[in-house]
């Protein structure tokens, strides 16, 4: 495959997957966005062969678009058809037009699209007036991103869309607090049509805060009337009566401001209870009045009248699209019986449990009315690829460069199981691992896991070899965001090519161990954590009655905690993790070397090489720790969109021995660096330097790593 052009070196890298589509003149990843922008037109999961007028015409239309949504407003696009490298039709579109015509029936077997984007037009200026204290955010965030250092044009391109989304975000703050006639009074952009500057000014009119005053509901009679009552005492007052045909209920309110959220609150729990009840179709008609009391404060008095329709019942519950995925399977993943209470509210949790089999691209629920106070339920399903091969490229200042494949299957055997084959080679190590899962073993988020591995390193004092297999159960706890495992393993470590005068402990083992691991997210962004905290721990028991060699625990946990500084992209981040590793008998009998903590590297103490930021021995040799405490500190500050500047600590306390615990020596580093963002995650350039360290380590280490340290 040539390089030429930019689309077609994607493609060899896996960014885009249709060679037959070429476009130029938007920037390397320009172009593979826009390129990505037209699988829309692309059936699933194969690449178009055949072009014709149709495609032409809608890929124009969808190109010009998105190249106008980035503030190119009057962009040019010469297209091209050709079939077998002849040009059959060429032509310019402009102003949503295209000169020539496309000729009707054209077709052929590639196409080029060359971009002239012509002005950035973006906000030089932004004034708007009348917008109350209450708003704390500034109101440059409201039309474009300012959590960078440097904001330039392209950061705050204009299109009028843009700045309709801006005010109308504003409209939703004030009405989120209860702002309920706010609205714009007067826009105005004044454009500059040979530098794209806008200058834009707007005046927001945020009108009085509305309280609510009373809530009533009117249920229409036949019909049950099914609120919860959830007051505190003292605050709001509670009447039932049946009046005129409706039943009705008050509720005197103090001090609630009228918002969206409230009311959406509401009126979800007056839902959801019909729903539990049998009526699917129960309809909620909302009547306001409003009681002007000041300029600055109107009540108002809400009335939702309820209609539950018919009560129904499931008929049947049927799967479409399912493929040979076997009935009973699904059957229990929905969870619903014949001739039960049609609850809509489990009905979509069937279809959750569905989906978290992973074996379906997406799933519609439809319903089916056939009479009688009976509906069948209808789950529509497309399912996913059986087989799916993904490349895997990484870089990092130990391993270099890394590549392999991961191989995906799907749906085994008709029973919703999965493999997954994992191969990765680096200039330091091999890995190979293969697991095979059972989902929702229990007709819940429990799943079992068979799985084999194998891993050979080259560490700085010896050579890793690693293989075993694993039997265990995860499960995600959806109420608290948690992933748990249970594990059992069995399988060798091996320290080979050690010339340790004195060994810390067996550098061969056969270990046989349960290990127990949990996790807990919640980030913003795992890729880019700008906000949120994570947690984690992993122990594993090994014991000889297990059908090991060796005795001992292993405890490792930690966290990490990200808070932005400013508005300005400047965040904090800091990390900490314990490990300790014990035995009942001795340690140099039990504990392997592989087992024993090697910190040093571009994710734990950048000032040193990988493991070299463990204890060493008389002879200067890296032989691992049994206790550490790691503290990371870092101040990312983002310049653009897509580079950062770092500063950062890296201190870690070793224990050689348990009795030491827990630790006697510190190692600290500081350093700089720089953090591009990629599609996978930031690729950083980092220098360490080492302002507490030991006579015969480095002064610093350069570290080049893909991916957030910790």
């Amino acid at each position: 495959m040539s390089l030429t052009t930019p689309a077609h070196a994607a493609a060899l890298f896996g960014l885009i997957g249709n060679t037959h589509i070429e476009i130029d003149g938007f920037g390397f990843f320009g172009n593979i966005e826009l390129e990505r922008s037209l699988e829309i037109l692309e059936p699933q999961d194969e690449a178009l062969q055949v072009f014709d007028e149709i495609y032409l015409e809608d890929a124009l239309w969808i190109l010009s678009g998105e190249i106008k949504r980035r503030g190119y407003l009057h962009p040019q696009i010469t297209a091209s058809i050709s079939k077998d490298n002849q040009i059959l039709w060429e032509g310019v579109w402009s102003e949503d037009e295209v000169q020539p015509e496309i000729p009707r029936s054209i077709e052929g077997d590639s196409v080029r699209f060359s971009i002239h984007s012509g002005i950035l037009f973006y906000y030089d200026s932004i004034e708007i007036k009348g917008i109350p204290d209450e708003i704390t955010q500034p109101t440059l965030t409201f039309f474009y991103p300012t959590n960078r250092l440097i904001v330039d044009s392209d950061d705050r391109y204009y299109t009028p869309g843009r700045f309709q989304g801006g005010l109308d975000s504003i409209i939703g703050s004030l009405r989120d607090l209860g702002y309920r006639r706010a609205k714009v009074t007067e826009r105005n952009s004044i454009k500059d049509e040979a530098t794209g500057a806008v200058n834009v000014t707007a005046t927001i009119d945020p009108g009085p805060i509305v309280f609510v005053d009373t809530l009533t509901i009117e249920v229409e009679s036949p019909g049950p009337l099914l609120i919860e009552e959830t007051n505190e005492a003292g605050k709001t007052v509670m009447d039932t009566k049946q009046e005129g045909g409706f039943l009705l209920k008050d509720q005197k309110l103090e001090d609630q401001r009228f918002t969206p959220a409230w009311l959406l609150s509401e009126v979800q729990t007056i839902r959801k209870n019909y729903y539990t009840a049998g009526y699917p179709e129960v309809a909620i008609e909302r009547d306001f009045e409003f009681l002007e009391r000041s300029d600055e404060r109107v009540v108002v008095q809400i009335k939702l009248i309820v209609a539950p329709g018919e009560q129904i019942h499931i008929a049947d519950v049927k799967f479409e699209g399912t493929g040979k995925t076997n009935q009973a399977l699904l059957e229990r993943q929905a969870n619903l019986k014949d001739g039960e209470l049609l609850n809509r509210s489990e009905v979509e949790r069937g279809r959750d449990k569905l989906s978290r089999l992973g074996i379906f691209r997406d799933i519609k629920v439809n319903y089916e009315d056939i009479g009688g106070g009976q509906w069948d339920v209808i789950y529509d399903a497309s399912l996913k690829r059986q087989t799916a091969i993904s490349l895997i490229a990484g870089v990092g200042s130990f391993d270099i460069v890394r590549g392999g494949f991961e191989i995906a299957q799907r749906n085994l055997w008709g029973l919703a199981h999965q493999s997954r084959l994992t191969a990765i080679q680096s200039f330091k190590a091999t890995y190979a691992d293969y697991t095979y899962t059972i989902p929702q073993v229990f007709g819940d988020d429990t799943d079992f896991f068979l799985s084999a591995d194998y891993l050979r390193r080259e560490e700085i004092s010896f050579d890793r070899v690693e293989y075993g297999g694993t039997a265990g159960l995860q499960r995600y706890f959806s109420d608290i965001n948690t992933t748990a495992s249970a594990a059992y393993s069995y399988g060798l470590v091996d320290a080979k090519n050690t010339d340790f005068a004195v060994s810390p402990g067996p550098t061969r083992s056969l270990v046989s161990s349960v290990i127990f691991k949990a996790n807990k997210n919640e980030l913003d962004n795992p890729v880019f954590p700008t906000r949120g905290w994570q947690v984690f721990g992993t122990s594993e028991f090994a014991f000889t009655q297990l059908g090991g060699e060796v005795n001992f625990q292993r405890i490792e946990v930690g966290g990490a905690w990200h808070h932005p500084l400013d508005s300005q992209g400047l965040v904090l981040h800091t990390g900490l993790k314990h490990g300790v590793v014990t035995s009942v008998g001795s340690a140099s009998e039990n504990i392997p070397v592989p087992k024993r903590f090697f910190l040093g590297g571009e994710n734990t103490v950048r000032g040193y090489r990988r493991d070299q930021a463990s204890p060493v021995n008389s002879q200067g040799q890296e032989i691992g720790a049994v206790s550490y405490l790691l503290w990371q500190g870092e101040l990312e500050q983002r310049l653009t969109e897509l580079i950062s500047v770092v500063g950062f600590v890296d201190a870690v306390g070793n224990a050689e021995q348990i009795s030491e615990y827990p630790f006697n020596e510190v190692l600290v580093s500081v350093g700089v660096g720089i953090s591009l963002r990629t599609v996978v995650g930031p690729l950083r350039f980092e220098y360490g330097h080492n302002v507490k360290k030991r006579t015969d380590d480095p002064n610093g280490t350069f570290q080049v790593a893909l991916g957030f340290p910790f």
